[in-house]
């Protein structure tokens, strides 16, 4: 299986770089109160911070929003992951612990304020690349398992090569139900995305994080790559 990232897009976005981990043997059955705790704080953090009172302004969602434009996707109506996830946060209920792993996502983006998610690699049937949607691929909401939706030609979609089955509409808007993410998951890619003006290596230290909290609570093999313009794929 290869994790890969169409050309165009670094041609589109200079600078823009994925760090992704592949995490194999997880245990994604437990809840932890140390990690609750984290995302607790987590939350409070991005709640308290004035510097998201204006969060479409806030450099480091603006640039998304931007990025959600280029491609023809109203960032007003399909907002970037990390802004939509703060805009809850800050909406005054406590942030779910939905599980383990994506309570890890959650507090890697709201400390690092970049997009943070993943795909079970179980459900895979081909490679995994993020890409240039024509228009006839099909799109599972997530928590929606009979409905189908088909993204707009230009859109930029992570996806499944074996059945063209989208896993993420509009690059880090919203994720799918085909790869996601539950209690008896243990094969898992993470991807940590870094657009200017986050530095690639603001990215890496994410991805580091990441890494730490995976292990920690999730116990694993981990593997960490970086895609960039100069590293567009690999196999694993």
């Amino acid at each position: 299986m290869k994790i890969k990232i169409a050309p165009e897009i670094f041609e589109s976005f200079p600078g823009y770089v994925r760090h992704v981990l592949v995490v194999k043997g997880a245990d994604n059955t437990k809840e932890s109160p140390e990690l609750a705790a984290l995302l607790a704080e987590a939350q409070a953090r991005v709640t308290s911070d004035a510097a998201f009172e204006d969060l479409k302004a806030h450099p480091l969602i603006a640039s998304w929003r931007e990025a959600f434009a280029s491609f023809g996707v109203n960032p007003n109506k399909c907002p970037p992951s990390i802004a939509n996830l703060i805009k809850r946060a800050r909406g005054g209920k406590e942030l779910p612990y939905v599980n383990s792993l994506v309570a890890i996502f959650n507090v890697i983006s709201m400390d690092h304020i970049l997009p943070a998610g993943g795909d079970d690699l179980d459900k895979v049937k081909g490679d995994v690349s993020l890409t240039i949607a024509k228009g006839h691929e099909n799109y599972t909401p997530l928590g929606s398992p009979d409905q189908r939706e088909h993204p707009a030609s230009g859109e930029i979609v992570l996806l499944d090569t074996g059945n063209d089955e989208v896993f993420c509409r509009a690059w880090c808007w919203k994720n799918g139900d085909a790869s996601k993410i539950d209690a008896s998951t243990t094969r898992v890619a993470i991807n940590i995305d870094a657009l200017p003006p986050k530095s690639p290596s603001e990215g890496e230290a994410a991805a580091r994080e990441a890494e730490r909290l995976v292990k920690r609570f999730c116990g694993a093999d981990i593997a960490m790559y970086r895609l960039d313009a100069n590293n567009i794929g690999v196999e694993i």
